[in-house]
């Protein structure tokens, strides 16, 4: 990482706010397939740089929250558009964490494979299926033509593109601030 990571015995008010959030509740579940909290207690991952800057680190911790636990679409489909967006944007944390939230959401071995080339799973849900689609698009252009528009909300309803459209805009600007901060996944060299 380019900066050093804030010390947990040196964090100021605000800073501890947006540790305790990593360290306990949903995120620090030992059913996790991953943990932001590494083993000497620094925050890794996006909060790590996150922690730098408490008031936009509150806010994309909340916003982070809402869409890892709080998506009307299945844990799979999100997890298909997160690995396209991990992938188009070659960030190593980002498919660290989530090839296990994948796995851990029923994407298997193969499946992973298959969206690391930008292909169709061979095995997914019409709205898996739409999520594919639809994120790659995105991905590839910054939008939908109407046609696609009108497909994709017919299947996953408005509010859940809605929802696909804030995943692959959240996990975008992450991928770019694990890039320009060079966070890397634990076990990288």
């Amino acid at each position: 990482m380019r900066v050093d990571g804030v010390d947990p015995a040196r964090m100021s008010e605000a800073q501890r706010a947006i540790y305790d959030r990593y360290a306990s509740g949903p995120r620090a579940t030992p059913d996790n397939p991953f943990l932001l909290v590494d083993a000497d207690g620094r925050l890794q991952g996006p909060p790590a740089v996150w922690i730098l800057s408490p008031t936009f680190g509150q806010a994309l911790q909340q916003i982070g929250a809402a869409v890892r636990f709080g998506s009307q679409l299945p844990a799979r489909a999100c997890e298909i558009a997160i690995l396209l967006v991990g992938h188009r944007h070659r960030s190593p944390f980002e498919l660290y964490a989530h090839r296990r939230a994948g796995i851990a959401a029923g994407l298997t071995e193969e499946d992973l494979a298959a969206l690391a080339a930008a292909r169709e799973p061979a095995t997914m849900s019409d709205v898996e299926a739409c999520v594919f689609r639809t994120t790659l698009r995105i991905l590839e252009r910054g939008t939908l033509a109407d046609g696609e528009f009108h497909d994709a909300a017919g299947v996953l309803g408005e509010a859940g593109l809605f929802e696909l459209v804030t995943i692959v805009g959240y996990y975008t600007m992450v991928a770019m601030q694990l890039a320009v901060f060079d966070v890397q996944p634990p076990d990288a060299p």
